[in-house]
C-alpha cells in the first residue's frame, strides 16, 4: 500500500512538473511570435489587367453615347507619391491616378498615375465620376490646346456616317482618318474624311467629340507620341477598404506595365473611352462592351489611333491583322494562353518558366528593374523631397477634376459665379437630369506657343456673357444611329464578314438626347499638366506639321466638288 501511494506521489509531482514546464514554453512561445500574416484579402492586390490611365492613351470616341454609369460612390482619392525613379527628361509630367470601376469585383480599383511624355503644346483636362440618375458616370478627360482659358460647350453633333475610304489607299505610307462634324457659323459643317501619311514615333488623334452632362467639347486633333515613347505607365490596384480608408494614408506605386507588351492582350472599352489590357478573352465582356482594339476596323463606334499606327508600321507584312485576328481566337479558346490577373500570379507562373521565356511574358515588373537595364529610356534618381514636390501636383490635378464636375453641371448655366479652387465639389449634390445639355462652338483655336508646367488652382473662372446671335441651322437628331442591317450590307459588300460575337447594339449605347439653343462659354483656370514643345531630349524634331486637311480656313465642301 506504501508503494502504491509513494508511486502516486510520484506520478503526481511529475505531472505538475510537465504541466508547469508546458505552461512556461507555452507562455514564452506566445511572447516571442509575431502575429499572423494579414490575409490576402486584406492585402493591396497589384494587377496585371484593367483599364489603361486615360491621359497615357484612350480611343478616340465617333459616335457620341451614354457614358458608363455605375452604382456606387467612388472613395476619396488616394494620395500618390511617385517613385524613387523616374524617367530622364523635362517632358515627362506626373499625372495622378483615380478610381475606376471593375465589374468583376462590383467595385472600385485605382488606375495608378503615369509619368506622361505629354503632347507638345498640349494640356491634360482630367475626367472624373458625376452623380447622375441612377447612380455616377464617368466623364472622359480629354488633351486641349495649351494654356486653354476658355470650354464651349456644344449640343450633341448629327452621327457621322459612311465613316470609311470612299477611296482606295493611295500608297502604303497613308492612314485614312475618318470624317467629322465641325461647328461654323451658326451650324454643323462637315469635314470629310482624308488620308493622312504616317510619321514614325508619332500617332495623329483625330479631332472628335467629349460628351459631358453640359454639351459637348470639340477635342481637336493633334500629333502624340507613339505609345512606346509616352513614359511609364504602373499598372492598377485593388485597395480594401480598410487600407485606402486609414488616415494619412498615401501610396507609391512601382509596379510598371511593359509597354511593349501592351499591344499583345489590348482592348478598346468605347462608352468608357478606355483601353483595357490583359485578360479580357470571354465573351461576357463583349457583352458589357469591351472589345480587342483591332475590332475598330469592322464597326465604327470609335477609332484606334494606336492600332492605325501599329497596323501602318506592320504595312510590309501583308498578313499581320490576320494574325492579330488569330492570336486573339487562340486565347479565347485556351485560358492557359492568357496573361495573369495579378502580379503575384504572374511571378508565381514565370518561376517555373525557363530563364529567356520569363522576359517574353512579364507585362508587369517593378520599376527598379527596368531602370536597371539598359533600355532607350533613360532613368535618374530623384530624393524624397523631389518626389513630396511632384506629389503636390496630384493635389492641384484633382483640384482641377472636382472644379471640372461642378462647372459642367447643368445647374451651372444658371450661376453667376463659377468654381474657385477653395470651392471643392463633393460627390453627395443631387442628381443631374442629363436631358440639359448646352451648345456649340465657333471656330477652334490653334495650339498656343510652348509653356512650361504651371498650376493655377486658385483663379477666379468668370462667367462669359452669350452670344445671343450665334443659332443652330437646324436641329439635329442624337439617335440617328445606322441600323444593324445597313453596317452589313455595306460590310458584305466590302468583303468582311460579321463575327456572329460582335453585333453593333453591343458596341454602341445612344446618347440621351440634348435640347439647346447657343454655345455655352465659360472662363477656366489653365491646366496643372501641361506639354511643352516636343523638341527635348530624344524627341529633337518636334511634332510634324499639322495636317491641311484638318485647317478651317478652306471649305470643305469646295473641295469634295
Amino acid at each position: 500500500m506504501s508503494n502504491y501511494r509513494s508511486r502516486s506521489a510520484s506520478w503526481i509531482i511529475s505531472f505538475l512538473a510537465a504541466t508547469s514546464l508546458g505552461s512556461h514554453q507555452l507562455s514564452a512561445q506566445d511572447i516571442s511570435t509575431t502575429p499572423p500574416a494579414t490575409p490576402a484579402q486584406e492585402q493591396p492586390e497589384v494587377l496585371s489587367r484593367g483599364p489603361v490611365h486615360e491621359a497615357f492613351a484612350e480611343p478616340v470616341t465617333l459616335q457620341t453615347q451614354a457614358g458608363l454609369i455605375v452604382p456606387q460612390q467612388p472613395p476619396a482619392n488616394i494620395q500618390e507619391v511617385p517613385p524613387a525613379e523616374k524617367p530622364q527628361g523635362s517632358q515627362y509630367v506626373w499625372i495622378p491616378g483615380y478610381w475606376s470601376w471593375d465589374a468583376d469585383r462590383s467595385g472600385y480599383i485605382w488606375v495608378s498615375a503615369c509619368w506622361r511624355a505629354a503632347p507638345p503644346n498640349m494640356s491634360w483636362v482630367p475626367g472624373y465620376w458625376m452623380q447622375v440618375s441612377g447612380g455616377w458616370e464617368w466623364v472622359a478627360g480629354y488633351w486641349a490646346a495649351a494654356n486653354t482659358r476658355e470650354i464651349v460647350y456644344l449640343p450633341a453633333p448629327p452621327t457621322v456616317e459612311d465613316l470609311e475610304p470612299v477611296t482606295l489607299q493611295p500608297s502604303p505610307d497613308m492612314i485614312w482618318v475618318p470624317p467629322c462634324m465641325y461647328w461654323s457659323e451658326g451650324r454643323y459643317i462637315r469635314r470629310a474624311g482624308y488620308w493622312l501619311t504616317a510619321q514614325p514615333n508619332w500617332v495623329w488623334v483625330p479631332s472628335h467629340y467629349i460628351m459631358t452632362p453640359r454639351g459637348y467639347i470639340f477635342a481637336e486633333g493633334h500629333w502624340d507620341y507613339a505609345l512606346e515613347r509616352r513614359g511609364v505607365l504602373f499598372a492598377p490596384v485593388y485597395f480594401p477598404p480598410a487600407v485606402y480608408g486609414r488616415v494619412g494614408f498615401t501610396f507609391s506605386p512601382s509596379i510598371v506595365i511593359d509597354v511593349g507588351l501592351l499591344q499583345v492582350s489590348l482592348f478598346a472599352y468605347p462608352r468608357y473611352c478606355h483601353y483595357y489590357f490583359g485578360d479580357y478573352y470571354d465573351s461576357v465582356y463583349l457583352n458589357i462592351g469591351i472589345f480587342p482594339w483591332f475590332e475598330c476596323r469592322r464597326y465604327h463606334t470609335w477609332y484606334d489611333p494606336i492600332y492605325e499606327h501599329d497596323r501602318w508600321r506592320h504595312h510590309a507584312e501583308p498578313r499581320w491583322e490576320e494574325h492579330e485576328r488569330n492570336e486573339y481566337r487562340r486565347r479565347c479558346d485556351d485560358r492557359n494562353l492568357r496573361p495573369a490577373h495579378t502580379f503575384r500570379e504572374q511571378e508565381s507562373r514565370l518561376s517555373r518558366l525557363p530563364e529567356p521565356q520569363r522576359q517574353a511574358s512579364q507585362l508587369v515588373q517593378p520599376i527598379a528593374s527596368v531602370a536597371s537595364r539598359k533600355t532607350p529610356m533613360k532613368y535618374e534618381r530623384i530624393d524624397a523631397d523631389a518626389r513630396q514636390k511632384i506629389s503636390q501636383q496630384s493635389t492641384a490635378v484633382h483640384t482641377y477634376s472636382d472644379n471640372r464636375n461642378r462647372w459642367e453641371s447643368p445647374a451651372a448655366t444658371s450661376r453667376t459665379t463659377q468654381p474657385t479652387a477653395e470651392h471643392r465639389t463633393t460627390t453627395g449634390t443631387q442628381p443631374i437630369e442629363r436631358k440639359q445639355t448646352v451648345r456649340p462652338v465657333e471656330e477652334r483655336k490653334t495650339a498656343v506657343s510652348p509653356t512650361t508646367q504651371t498650376v493655377q488652382p486658385d483663379q477666379q473662372l468668370r462667367p462669359v456673357e452669350r452670344r445671343q446671335t450665334v443659332q443652330p441651322a437646324e436641329e439635329h437628331k442624337t439617335d440617328a444611329v445606322p441600323t444593324i442591317e445597313h453596317r452589313q450590307t455595306v460590310q458584305s459588300q466590302r468583303g468582311n464578314t460579321v463575327s456572329p460575337d460582335l453585333q453593333r447594339d453591343r458596341t454602341f449605347t445612344p446618347a440621351r438626347e440634348t435640347q439647346v439653343s447657343r454655345p455655352e462659354r465659360i472662363q477656366v483656370p489653365a491646366s496643372p499638366v501641361i506639354g511643352n514643345s516636343g523638341r527635348q531630349s530624344i524627341f529633337q524634331r518636334g511634332p510634324p506639321t499639322y495636317p491641311f486637311d484638318e485647317s478651317t480656313d478652306h471649305d470643305w465642301d469646295k473641295r469634295r466638288k
